[in-house]
C-alpha cells in the first residue's frame, strides 16, 4: 500500500472544515460555520495546497495501482506555516500578532521587554533553537502582566517551550 494526501480546507481564523477535500466534496465550506470566516486550501502566498488526511492506496499484486480506493486515513492536524514557502498561514498570523498585542499592551514591560517580546514569540512560533530560551524570557514576563496571553501562545508552542511554559 502507498500512501498518499488529500487537501485540506482551513478558515482563515484556523478552524479546520475538512481534511478530505477531495473525497468527501460534501464536507467543502466557502465559510466557516463556527466564525464565518473565508476559507482556504492553499496557501495565500505561493499556492502550494494545505495537506490535508494521509490516505493508504491499495495496490495489486504485480505493484501497480488499482485506483484512489481509501483503504486507512489518518488525521490531518491544521499546519501553522507552509509546506512549500515557510509563510505562516493567517491563523498563525494572527494568534502571534495577538499574543504580541496582549503581551505588549497589558503587561507592565519596560521598552526592551517589549521589543524582545517579539521575537520571542516569532521564535516560539517557529520552533527554532532559541524558542527554549524564548519560552523562559515570556515565563518571566508573565510574572509581571495578566495571563491572557498564555493560553494563545500555548497553541503555537513546540513541545519543547510548552514544557518550558507550563504552569507559569
Amino acid at each position: 500500500m502507498s500512501e498518499s494526501y488529500d487537501v485540506q480546507q482551513v478558515c482563515e481564523n484556523g478552524h479546520q472544515i475538512t481534511d478530505c477535500y477531495n473525497i468527501s466534496p460534501e464536507k467543502r465550506r466557502k465559510f466557516c460555520q463556527e466564525c464565518g470566516a473565508s476559507t482556504i486550501t492553499a496557501c495565500l502566498c505561493c499556492g502550494e495546497e494545505i495537506q490535508g488526511a494521509q490516505i493508504g492506496v491499495s495496490q495489486d499484486y504485480f505493484g501497480g495501482r488499482t485506483g484512489q480506493k481509501m483503504v486507512s486515513q489518518i488525521d490531518a492536524d491544521v499546519p501553522s506555516y507552509c509546506r512549500n514557502c515557510g509563510k505562516s498561514y493567517p491563523w498563525t498570523e494572527s494568534k502571534i500578532v495577538t499574543a504580541i498585542q496582549i503581551l505588549t499592551e497589558f503587561g507592565n514591560l519596560d521598552e526592551k521587554e517589549k521589543e524582545t517580546i517579539k521575537q520571542d514569540i516569532n521564535n516560539i512560533a517557529r520552533d527554532v533553537p532559541q524558542a527554549e530560551l524564548s519560552a523562559m524570557r515570556i515565563r518571566q514576563i508573565w510574572k509581571k502582566c495578566s495571563m491572557a496571553g498564555y493560553e494563545i501562545i500555548m497553541e503555537f508552542a513546540s513541545r519543547t517551550a510548552a514544557k518550558v511554559l507550563k504552569n507559569p
